[in-house]
């Protein structure tokens, strides 16, 4: 892998000071709050019609999410059961000493992908700190079933960098942050 550019060097830096924002430095945060990294999955190898592993882009940019995720207290992670959910959790799990969560996705709809990982966070992970790893479909469904957020669709052949930050209080609306790693 190499070094990484000055642009991407900076959007680590910044998605790195709105997580710590995030995670509660200096935001008042209830130990009672749930907070969800959302991620899609990194770029994905051709090595699989139907469930490729991660190029070696994919590597790097799971790496990437686990360097930006690396002070922050995680608790747990869920991924669909497709190989490239895991493997771009795969560094960040290693480093929090845990092991995913699969939720698979099966024959649901996006949207009903979404509601059942958003039950799931709110009826297992309440007052945790998680990481979902999921793809370009269920990640805005999944983001607007927790928050009621929408935000436009992930384009599927070059998008893997967006990562949202959602804050589910244990009273009070939802918050986003939206950052690229």
């Amino acid at each position: 892998m190499s070094a990484p550019g000055p642009r991407a060097l900076a959007r680590r830096v910044l998605a790195a000071l709105l997580l710590g924002w995030a995670f509660g430095a200096g935001a008042g945060l209830a130990a009672a709050d749930t907070v969800v990294v959302l991620v899609r999955h990194a770029e994905k190898a051709t090595d699989h019609p139907r469930d490729p592993g991660l190029s070696e882009a994919g590597q790097a940019r799971a790496a990437s999410l686990a360097m930006v995720l690396a002070d922050y207290p995680l608790a747990s992670a869920l991924v669909s059961e497709y190989k490239r959910t895991g493997q771009t959790a795969g560094p960040t799990l290693r480093q929090h000493n845990l092991t995913a969560t699969v939720l698979p996705v099966g024959k649901d709809t996006a949207e009903a992908y979404g509601q059942r990982m958003a039950e799931l966070v709110r009826r297992k992970h309440q007052g945790e700190a998680l990481l979902v790893v999921s793809h370009s479909d269920t990640v805005p469904a999944i983001l607007f079933a927790l928050a009621g957020v929408q935000v436009p669709p992930i384009l599927e052949a070059s998008e893997f960098n967006r990562l949202y930050v959602i804050t589910l209080p244990a009273q009070g609306p939802p918050s986003v942050i939206a950052a690229r790693f």
